[in-house]
């Protein structure tokens, strides 16, 4: 037994040997066929033992000998590339059934075609003497088409033939059927597959004859167009073919996979000029500007912004199919059958749309993740399994070539697009190339999170240039809170601030309140003027007297608040409780009166994003992060860990469940501060608010954390402490009803507010606070000692 396990292991250990043993076979079996010919055996290139090869060959199977062939040199390149072919028994069946059916049909068309086929034969046309040794000389030279046995089971069966059965039509069918039906079951293809490549392949056959029938229509009208100048130009058209790799005119459809790159819809830049005024206009219109009126403000150009550096792709589709060659074959090699659709190539990611075959499970490939990464050479890859809306798998890999995407571009995209947004924010580009948009009065909150390097900061930027470069002072407002003081410091002086930009933790603590008071004061107007929410506000119908006996002062219109919170984690570090009670006030309430909340944190830990704020924040970014853990606190499922950085985010937009990786738009310091200077120059900052971080609400903060931070027992425990003149740990556990740790705290608690004195050894800790009866009887006793020794003098 154990000799025969021995064998076996030898031999599964062994493939390459068994594969170069049957290649070797295939190649002398083909240059047999090759240089067979019936009446000159000394010209076979094997000899007589090629000779005797080639006759037996095809006495045997006619021209489906080459099936055979080619059947062999793939099951021994399969062997001798390592790569197991699942049911190998089960696939000889199916090849035998087919190369059987082939055999028997052609058989019936060298019946059917009476000598007319010599055009199949060649040189290999027998005479009719030579034919006669044969055991059937009716067949004459027809029988290389099928092979002999088969025509002898098609017709020559004296009791039982094929054609006496079902005769030729029947024949015909009923073969034509069990070809097709064995072909699909070796090949894993599908009807509609099949039927699809089908259709194309005689799509772009019919293209071909139609092109090369119209080019030679226009050359016999116009012999012109063959001259050397127009051949040079072919040549150049060649030529360039051959460099870019992309043809100058479209095609037909080829062969493999579609590769769609996000490049080629990029527009041309188109300058607009901008409209020239005269000095006195630009005067006034700076001076109304300067005055609060924002009629005549001029938003900022897109030419103000720099474009984004091309890499050249010398050879992406090549590399490309190469890739997908690869896919195909990891895949392969674990038992997997399955071939790449589409291919998206992105801005820095590249999508293979894989389709498995039937029966094949999707997690069965989201388990070779590590293995897919591997033999493509990859730094980091995600697997989508399946891609939401479509039966595929899709695997994202890094793109080769990766491309800078252009803040410009979306800009410009975005501002000829007639459908507008209320809040835009101009977030990059889709790993299919689409540009990645969103309205933050839809969000209507937003979470960013991601580590150093990441895009964290840069997404900011953009974000608050997406308001700046579309919106006027009068129509969106913003507080931001940078507690690093370095990254927001630069918008301080906008007109669309509210107030300078806050770094202090009491100065967000303030602001926050603020928005709080803000936020219930709009609710009050839209209550009085029964309107729903700010858009209906703006654009009602002004009743003056009605709103003068009002109360409250009812603005003309209201302007949307966009609150920016850099560095959250350490705001909630310094105080969690003050900070998480309004900004989930905010978060649940504030929308339909347009206030918006952004938040950005390095470490989205569960301390930082409470299960609070998490449920009022459904729109999340995150860039790449620490672990896994980070990633499934900020979006609910693991992969951003596995992100390249740089600007490389999973995007869940508002009302989806589905995450949307794309790569961010890239903003340098330089364009920020064009448009900041391009703004400051027309307006001043108009502060609602002169300082947050010098508001009064400090001290209200520092009492607020000192308060926040007590047990809720603390009074209880002090009271009994003081009456009962009794202080220990197992002392309040029993009269509280409460564990030991809790105890334990409470007593440190009393002790930092000097209510009783520190531990002494094994003594019991002193009262140093007396009880109110206790200091009203010291008090007449002190009083009735005094009087004594008053009498006494």
């Amino acid at each position: 037994m154990a000799k025969k396990a021995d064998e076996k292991g030898l031999k599964a250990k062994h493939p390459e040997a068994k594969g170069l043993l049957l290649l070797s076979c295939s190649i002398l079996l083909f240059l047999s066929l090759l240089s067979f010919t019936f009446a000159k055996p000394s010209e076979n290139w094997l000899g007589i033992a090629g000779y005797s090869l080639g006759i037996g060959i095809n006495y045997l199977f006619g021209l489906t000998s080459y099936l055979v062939l080619g059947f062999l040199t793939w099951i021994g390149w399969r062997f001798l590339c390592n790569k197991p072919i699942e049911d190998l028994k089960l696939k000889i069946f199916y090849f035998s059934l087919f190369s059987i059916s082939v055999s028997i049909l052609l058989n019936v068309i060298a019946e059917t075609s009476q000598g007319s086929l010599p055009f199949l034969l060649k040189t290999k046309v027998y005479t009719e003497s030579v034919i006669l040794h044969f055991p059937y000389p009716h067949l004459y030279t027809r029988y290389n088409l099928g092979g002999v046995p088969f025509y002898y089971i098609y017709r020559d069966l004296p009791s039982f033939n094929l054609l006496g059965m079902l005769s030729q039509v029947g024949v015909v069918i009923t073969f034509s059927i069990t070809s097709l039906v064995s072909f699909l079951l070796l090949t894993n293809l599908q009807i509609l597959t099949l039927l699809r490549i089908t259709k194309q392949k005689l799509a772009a056959f019919a293209t071909y004859l139609h092109e090369k029938y119209k080019n030679a229509l226009e050359n016999k009208q116009d012999p012109s167009l063959t001259s050397p100048t127009s051949k040079a130009s072919e040549n150049i058209e060649k030529t360039l073919y051959k460099v870019y790799d992309s043809p100058p005119v479209k095609k037909a459809a080829n062969d493999g996979p579609k590769i769609k790159n996000f490049m080629d819809n990029v527009p041309k830049e188109e300058i607009t000029p901008a409209p020239t005024l005269s000095k006195r206009e630009a005067a006034l219109q700076a001076q109304r500007v300067h005055n609060g009126d924002y009629t005549a403000y001029a938003l900022p150009p897109p030419s103000l912004l720099s474009n984004a550096k091309k890499v050249d792709q010398p050879s992406l589709k090549k590399d490309l199919r190469r890739q997908a060659e690869i896919l195909e074959e990891t895949l392969l090699s674990f038992g997997i059958e399955a071939k790449v659709g589409d291919i998206n190539c992105g801005p820095t990611i590249t999508s293979f749309e894989v389709h498995p075959a039937v029966g094949v499970k999707v997690q069965k490939i989201k388990a070779l993740e590590s293995d897919i990464a591997l033999n493509l050479q990859a730094k980091t890859i995600r697997i989508i399994a399946p891609i939401p809306g479509k039966a595929v798998v899709g695997v994202e890999i890094p793109s080769l070539y990766p491309q800078e995407v252009s803040f410009k571009e979306l800009l410009q995209n975005y501002q000829q697009n007639p459908k507008k947004l209320h809040i835009p924010v101009l977030l990059g580009k889709a790993v299919n190339g689409e540009n990645v948009m969103s309205d933050l009065a839809k969000m209507p909150h937003c979470l960013i999170a991601g580590a150093t390097g990441s895009g964290k900061s840069v997404c900011i930027n953009t974000l608050i240039m997406s308001i700046l470069m579309n919106a006027r002072p009068d129509e969106i407002k913003m507080v931001m809170i940078d507690p690093k003081k370095v990254e927001l410091t630069a918008y301080t002086n906008l007109p669309h601030m509210i107030a300078p930009v806050i770094t202090e933790p009491h100065g967000a603590y303030s602001a926050l309140q603020w928005l709080v008071k803000e936020m219930q004061t709009r609710y009050e107007i839209l209550k009085h003027l029964g309107v729903r929410n700010i858009s209906a506000f703006n654009s009602r119908t002004i009743n003056k007297d009605l709103e003068a006996s009002l109360s409250i002062t009812v603005p003309q219109k209201m302007f949307a608040i966009v609150a920016i919170i850099d560095e959250f984690a350490d705001l909630m570090m310094a105080s969690s409780s003050d900070l998480e009670t309004p900004i989930a006030r905010i978060a649940q309430m504030a929308r339909a009166v347009g206030i918006h909340l952004v938040l950005a944190t390095q470490r989205p830990s569960r301390e930082v994003i409470t299960g609070l704020i998490k449920a009022n924040f459904p729109t999340r970014i995150t860039f790449k992060v620490a672990s896994r853990i980070n990633s499934q606190i900020i979006i609910d499922d693991t992969g951003a860990e596995s992100l390249l950085g740089n600007g490389d985010m999973l995007f869940l937009p508002p009302g989806s469940s589905h995450l949307m990786r794309a790569q961010g738009a890239y903003l340098s310091d330089d364009d920020i501060n064009k448009v900041i200077s391009f703004i400051c120059d027309q307006a001043k900052p108009n502060y609602l608010i002169s300082s947050f971080d010098t508001m009064s609400g400090q001290n209200a903060f520092a009492e607020n954390s000192e308060e926040s931070h007590r047990d809720s027992l603390f009074e209880q425990a002090r009271s009994i402490v003081v009456e009962t003149q009794n202080a220990s740990t197992t002392f309040l556990q029993r009269k509280l009803k409460i564990g030991y740790a809790r105890a334990a705290s409470l007593m440190d608690e009393l002790e930092e507010q000097g209510i009783i004195a520190a531990q002494e050894g094994s003594k019991p800790r002193r009262i140093l606070q007396n009880h109110p009866l206790q200091d009203k009887e010291q008090e007449k006793k002190g009083f009735i000692y005094e009087s004594k020794e008053n009498f006494s003098e």
